[in-house]
Parts: structure tokens; C-alpha cells; sequence
């Protein structure tokens, strides 16, 4: 579902003609399981949504969501990275956030988070027929109310497709005064676009929590038979390189250059052989311990890359 403005598969109540009997039949058909509401008054066929993917599904609750207003919402947070095409943990697919504006008494109602705050008109967009935070706003807001580890991974991904970091510097000094903004400001100087991947941003924010020494990132190394490679972390003063392994790299055809699964481990092993020939020590992880900072530190420090300074308390919990 990447058009954001309809949906043929969504089934509005406000759009048709229901008698008593045909509610009470979109209720018989959620409750057999036929159905699914996906807003008050918005129904799309079971099989039609079982089709979907979480971030589809996603979609679909805010567009749903949209088109069930009286007054066009402006989504923000993690429905507007969404939106955006940011990286979005599963944790924050389970509620839609909107802002509105802060004498709209409005308020948070079970699956709507509602952020009553202003928003300049310039950081505001469209979408297809969706209003929401631009994409720097967005970047903004996630850093003022989510754990650095959580925003991270969308903020590197903005940089990553142009934005600057002065127009987040721009859309931060607009928000203000806001809560968190401390914060905000501290994910925006840490975001690096050379970060290629959100287990990479993620394994950066748990090295910042830990203490690390600061790596840097897609440095290039070779040999004599030429160009080894861009490794995902390098402490050259530790000769020491870390990568960040995600299923994607062997399971997803686009990033395989048309090689088998089989084939890209076997070149990663023959990569890996040379970048130790090079007199480097090589350490991999995986999701499960790029979300821990002990554990990462612990891996990290095998290599024998140190501490730099003391541990930090990440200050969030999981995405809201």
C-alpha cells in the first residue's frame, strides 16, 4: 500500500447508505472474523488485510484514521516517519499520533496519541491528501519523546536521503520551547548518514550508552589485491572492526547482486580472511546484542576497542 491517499480495499460507513441491519452485519462479520475494523466506522475484508505487512497495516490504521475526521489531522511522531518512509520499530506501529493545537483541548484516546503543541506551518506537509510533520519536525519530535536507540535509526535515515542537519537545527529552534528538547538537539548532533542501516544506527546508540570509543563509520580498507571493502565500524587506533549482521544481507535478493545466500556467506568469509590478514580483529553481531549495551561492549572490548567514558542511562523505554 504505498499510495497514501486511498485505499480501494477500505470500507467507510460514512460513505454509504447503512441501515440498522447492515451495521449490525459489519459487526457479525468482525466478530466471525470475516472483517477487520480498522478505525470507528472503517472496515477492510480479513483477507485483504492478512495480505499486508506490518508497515501496510500501519498505513491503512492512519489513513483510516484520516478519513473517519471531521477535520484533516496532521500526524506526527512515528505516524509521520511512517509516512515518510523512516525506519519504524513494530513497538510504535501499535498507536496512531496526531498534534493538535494546544488550546484544542484535545486529549489521548486508546490507540490515538494526541501531542497538544504548536507546529509552524512550514513544518507541516502533504502527503498524497495526509497532512504530516515534515520530515525534519518528525526527526525532531521523535528525539524529544523517544530512547536515542528507537529515533536514531530515523534520523540517520534522513540524513541519509539529504536532509541537513541545519534545517534540523531549523525545524528544533521552531519547536521550542518543547519538552525534551535537550534531547532532540543531542540525537541530531549524534545522527550520521553513513550509518547504512537501522541494526547499525541501533548498534550506535547502545556504543554511545556503553561508553565506547567513537568508531568511525564505512571506513575503507585494502590490500594488495586491491579494495577489501567499507567495514560498518572502524577503531583504527584499536585495529579493530565491527559488523553489524542483519538476515537482509543473505536473505534479501536486492542486496545479494544476484549471488545465492550460500554465495554471499562464502564471500563474507573471504572478506573477513582478509581484513585479518591486514592485522585486524574482526567482531560480528546480530540485532540481539546491538540492542544490549553490555553485551555489545562485551563483544566490542574482545576486539579490544575501550571504554572511553563512563556508561550513560539511556533515557527513554521502548517507542510509544
Amino acid at each position: 500500500m504505498s499510495d497514501h491517499s486511498s485505499s480501494p480495499d477500505l470500507v467507510l460507513v460514512r460513505d454509504l447508505l447503512f441501515t440498522g441491519e447492515t451495521r449490525r452485519q459489519h459487526a457479525r462479520a468482525v466478530a466471525a472474523g470475516k472483517e477487520v475494523r480498522v478505525a470507528r466506522g472503517a472496515y477492510v475484508e480479513r483477507e485483504r488485510w492478512d495480505a499486508l505487512d506490518d508497515l501496510e497495516q500501519a498505513k491503512l490504521r492512519v489513513l483510516a484514521h484520516a478519513r473517519t475526521r471531521s477535520r484533516p489531522p496532521v500526524f506526527s511522531h512515528w505516524s509521520a516517519a511512517l509516512l515518510h518512509g523512516l525506519p519504524v520499530s513494530r513497538q510504535a506501529l501499535a498507536s496512531i499520533h496526531v498534534i493538535l493545537p494546544p488550546t484544542s483541548g484535545g486529549r489521548s484516546v486508546p490507540g490515538v496519541v494526541a501531542h497538544c503543541t504548536g507546529v509552524a506551518a512550514v513544518d507541516v506537509v502533504e502527503l498524497g491528501s495526509l497532512r504530516c510533520t515534515s520530515i525534519e519536525r518528525t526527526v525532531v519530535d521523535l528525539g524529544a519523546s523517544a530512547s536515542m536507540r528507537d529515533a536514531l535509526p530515523s534520523a540517520d535515515a534522513a540524513l541519509r536521503r539529504g536532509v541537513r542537519k541545519a534545517d534540523l537545527l531549523a525545524s528544533w529552534l521552531r519547536a521550542l520551547p518543547q519538552r525534551g528538547h535537550r534531547r532532540s538537539l543531542e540525537l541530531i548532533e549524534f545522527a550520521d548518514g553513513r550509518a547504512e542501516s537501522p541494526l547499525e544506527s541501533v548498534s550506535r546508540a547502545s556504543m554511545r550508552v556503553a561508553g565506547m570509543a567513537v568508531p568511525r563509520l564505512q571506513m575503507a580498507y585494502r590490500d594488495a589485491a586491491g579494495l577489501v571493502g567499507h567495514v560498518d565500524f572502524a577503531w583504527p587506533e584499536s585495529n579493530a572492526v565491527g559488523e553489524a549482521d542483519g538476515d537482509a544481507k543473505y536473505l534479501d535478493p536486492a542486496l545479494r547482486d544476484g549471488r545465492s545466500a550460500e554465495r554471499v556467506v562464502l564471500d563474507e568469509k573471504i572478506r573477513e580472511d582478509r581484513l585479518r590478514a591486514l592485522g585486524l580483529r574482526v567482531v560480528r553481531w546480530r540485532w540481539e546484542t546491538a540492542c544490549d549495551p553490555r553485551a555489545l561492549q562485551a563483544v566490542l572490548g574482545s576486539a579490544g576497542v575501550p571504554t572511553a567514558r563512563a556508561a550513560l542511562r539511556d533515557e527513554r523505554g521502548p517507542a510509544r
